[in-house]
Parts: C-alpha cells; sequence; structure tokens
C-alpha cells in the first residue's frame, strides 16, 4: 500500500435505536403525545390515533433532526438509507488505497450531513495514516459526484491534492467573480475526462464497495448494535483491520455462502503490475 491515490464514499448504517421512540428536543414529548396536542390545537377534541396520523401526513419537514432525537442514542440522525426506508442512522466514510484495496481510513459522522461537508474529515484521518507509509501522503482523491462542489475543489487544492470527482449536471454557470472557482472547476473537470481519471473512477467502483460488503453486507455491520458514535466507530475499526489483513494475505477465498463477495485472491488484491501503472501514471 502506497497511501498516494485513496478513494472516498460513504454508506449508511442503521442505529440501534427506533423511531417511535423519538422525543422533542424542547420539551421531551413523544410523537404520538405530540401529534395529539397538534390535533387538540386544530379543534379535536379526543383525537384518537388515525386523526392523530391522518393529521400528521398533511405536515412538511415532520422529521427534522433539529426538532427531533433519540433518548437511547443521541449520535443516531434520522436519514433515508439506501433501500428508501427512513430510519435513525450513521453515516460511515471509507477512505480505500486504490494500489491494494486496504482500507486506509474511517470516520462515523452524522447521517444527515452531505458529502461534501463530511470529506474533509475522512481526508485529514486519511493523511495522518498514509503519512506513516509515505512523506508525501495522500496525493489524489477519487470521489462520485455527490462529493462535487466549488468549495471542496479548493480545499483539496490548497492542500495539495488532486482531485478526480465527475462533475453533476448543473447547466449553464455564471462564473463571474468565481475565477478561483471557476479554475479548480474546470481543472478536474479536465483531468476527469483523461484515461486516467476513468481508470480511477472504475477502481473506486471495485474497492469502496468492497470494503462495504465485506464490513457491512456479510461482516453484519449494516444495522449496528451498539450505541453512541465511539463505540460503533471502535467495532468499524477492528472490522477494518481484519478486512485489510484479508487483502494483504490474500486469505479470501471463494465460498458458496459470500453471495456477492465471492472473489479470489486474483481479483481481491491488485497485481504488483497495476500499482506499477498506477505510480508511473502519477509520476507522468
Amino acid at each position: 500500500m502506497d497511501g498516494q491515490t485513496v478513494a472516498i464514499d460513504a454508506t449508511m448504517l442503521e442505529a440501534n435505536a427506533a423511531m417511535r421512540s423519538i422525543k422533542r428536543r424542547d420539551d421531551g414529548r413523544g410523537y404520538e403525545e405530540y401529534l395529539k396536542d397538534l390535533a387538540r390545537a386544530e379543534g379535536i377534541e379526543e383525537p384518537t390515533r388515525e386523526q392523530a396520523a391522518r393529521l400528521d401526513r398533511k405536515r412538511k419537514k415532520k422529521g427534522s433532526n433539529k426538532d427531533w432525537m433519540s433518548p437511547t442514542d443521541t449520535t443516531a440522525r434520522i436519514a433515508r438509507m439506501k433501500d428508501g426506508r427512513t430510519h435513525l442512522a450513521h453515516k460511515a466514510e471509507h477512505a480505500v488505497d486504490l494500489s491494494s484495496g486496504a482500507v486506509v481510513a474511517i470516520t462515523l459522522q452524522a447521517a444527515d450531513l452531505g458529502d461534501t461537508a463530511t470529506i474533509g474529515v475522512t481526508l485529514q484521518e486519511a493523511q495522518a495514516n498514509a503519512v506513516l507509509i509515505n512523506e508525501r501522503g495522500v496525493e489524489e482523491v477519487v470521489a462520485d459526484k455527490g462529493y462535487h462542489s466549488n468549495e471542496v475543489l479548493i480545499d483539496l487544492h490548497e492542500d495539495g491534492v488532486r482531485s478526480y470527482i465527475p462533475e453533476p449536471e448543473r447547466g449553464p454557470r455564471n462564473w463571474d467573480g468565481k475565477e478561483k472557482e471557476q479554475k479548480q472547476v474546470y481543472g478536474n473537470r479536465r483531468r476527469m475526462s483523461g484515461r486516467r481519471g476513468k481508470d480511477l473512477q472504475k477502481l473506486r467502483t471495485e474497492l469502496t464497495e468492497r470494503s462495504f460488503a465485506h464490513m457491512y453486507e456479510t461482516g453484519g455491520m449494516r444495522r449496528t448494535h451498539l450505541k453512541g458514535q465511539n463505540n460503533i466507530l471502535k467495532r468499524l475499526l477492528f472490522h477494518a483491520v481484519g478486512f485489510t489483513w484479508r487483502c494483504w494475505s490474500g486469505s479470501v477465498r471463494e465460498s458458496e455462502n459470500r453471495g456477492p463477495c465471492r472473489v479470489s485472491r486474483t481479483r481481491f488484491c491488485l497485481s504488483r503490475s497495476r500499482s506499477r501503472h498506477l505510480r508511473r501514471a502519477g509520476s507522468n
């Protein structure tokens, strides 16, 4: 592992807390009690559960994290899961080395934070670990289009890191007074249109999703059984150590019980020639 080119991606983990147990942050009322109070304010003296639910369907932003919290896990946040369900969740973000597939850093953050708000924390952790391997640290960051923003590209440039982030369809943009932002956006767009940018995106899809599959699907961490971000992060770090060790030792074999994670050693760990190609392309 050289730690010079890393891919960053995030996924949601279902928290060990139920939505029906959430309470108001201001006065501690439960959700059903709050709905009945709203119904009484609308003129319904003794509202039934069906009447309160009917009133609830008409409200907007009823699951705001600014108003509601879980009394059992205060660090969990209301978020939409990958399957479309709304649940209390945490956000796990990985930084994966693209020369070996090993996990360089993991952070656990609030589920209501966007990708552009969390990439800085994960990159900082990855830099601290990459410096232990090479003096230059992380030099290139690959991510999906959810991480694309003017501020992210500027911050990466100021940190001396090249970005390979696809640009979402935003239509024509007005760059008046934004020469600095325009320069970084165009530079990232130029890198993404090249062969290396496309190859790195393929590696990102392969290796980051592989770490998610082994740790959260077959590893049983898609739904956490711990409470509190510190406790959950400790468990994630142990899983990451096991995943990285299997990657280096090549002990992952094809298994009938692994489902989508069935990979051989040659497919699981990048070949030396591929690693040399990455380093050679980076030097050019």
